[in-house]
Order: C-alpha cells, then structure tokens, then sequence
C-alpha cells in the first residue's frame, strides 16, 4: 500500500512540470540555483524505479525532458536505469527470492523468469527483451532469478536499451519543443508499439509454448 501510494505522489510531483507552466518555471529556477538537483534526482528516482518494482520510471522521464536538453535527460535516465537494472539482477542472484519477494512482486518476476529459462541461445534472448521493454524491473530480476550469464544480459542492455532509449529521449525532446500535444502523441505512439510488441510476444508463446 505505501509502495502504491509512493508511486502516485511520484507521478504527480514529476508531471507537474510537464503540464504546469508555473511549476515548470519553479523547477527550471530550482535547477539554475542548484544545478546538481536536476542530475541526483533523476538518477535516484530512475534507480528506485527499477529496484523497487512497482515504483514509476516514466514520470521522471517525462519531467527530464521538459526541464532539460534531450541528451542531458538521456543520459541521467540511462544512468539510472543501467545502474537500477544491474543492481537488481545481483539482489536476484545472490539472495534469491526471500529478498525480492520484499521489491517486486514475486508472482511476476517467476512469470518472466519462466520465459527467460528458455532463452538458450544469446539471439533469442535479444529478441525476448525488445518485447519486454516496458517490464525493465520485472525482467532484472527475473533475468537474476534465471541461469541467464551476466555477460549476456549486460550485453543484452548495451545493445536493446542504449538505442531504443536514446530514439526515445531525442525524438521525443523534439516533439516536446513544438507542442506538449506533439510529444503526447509520440509518448502514446510509444507506448503502443511497446504493447504491440506485447501482444505478439503472448501469442507467440500461445502457438509456439
């Protein structure tokens, strides 16, 4: 329940910069003052949103961009991620379910390691996290629970996460300069293809269990 709660007060603190001129302006004046804010809050708040699950990362996101030049909010969120994802791939690896079970729900995090134990080969694996990307948190910890090498999943990071995320923050910080309408359709045109990917990712493993 607090996790939850923590999780709607993220959401609204970090968009009201996005949708409020007036706090926008707030938090562009608090960042001109104190320019080390902007950095050491998006890395800790991208970090949670990782290690502890059900916290959001996209709100945080969404504020970097508009408070910030697009390769700048790129590359916090990105440090945060990274740093978020191999973290929680160790928590999973070296203490197992007894202490997931406290970040993440466990039931989850089992349902993606399932998928993940029958990865073998490093391709297939590849192509298992361009379907997953919006289950980062999930898919570290289950990658951790899973026999999956940190080579490969490290690897796996570089080559998935690094690209699709940089399109997202430049294109993105592009739409954002012309219109907040421009950049919430780019944000839904997102999202949908990331569920799109989903959906085949689902009936794929229906046809082919």
């Amino acid at each position: 329940m607090l996790l939850v709660l923590g999780g709607i007060l993220i959401t609204i603190f970090f968009l009201l910069p996005v949708i409020s001129p007036y706090f926008r302006e707030l938090f562009l004046a608090t960042i001109s003052n104190y320019p080390l804010t902007a950095p050491l809050m998006i890395i800790l708040f991208r970090f949670l949103g990782v290690v502890v699950a059900p916290l959001p990362g996209l709100p945080v996101a969404f504020a970097s961009m508009t408070l910030l030049a697009w390769w700048e909010a790129w590359l916090y969120n990105i440090a945060g991620t990274m740093s978020g994802a191999i973290t929680a791939f160790f928590i999973a690896r070296f203490y197992r379910e007894r202490v997931v079970a406290y970040i993440a729900p466990l039931k989850k995090v089992h349902e993606w390691q399932d998928q993940i134990s029958q990865k073998k080969q490093w391709w297939t694996f590849v192509a298992f996290r361009v379907a997953s990307l919006s289950m980062f948190d999930f898919v570290a910890y289950a990658a951790g629970l899973s026999k999956i090498s940190f080579k490969t999943y490290l690897g796996t990071l570089l080559i998935i996460d690094l690209p699709v995320s940089l399109a997202f923050f430049y294109f993105g910080g592009i739409a954002l300069k012309y219109s907040l309408y421009l950049f919430a359709g780019f944000a839904l045109v997102f999202a949908l293809s990331v569920c799109w990917l989903q959906y085949r990712k689902k009936e794929d493993s229906i046809f082919n269990p």
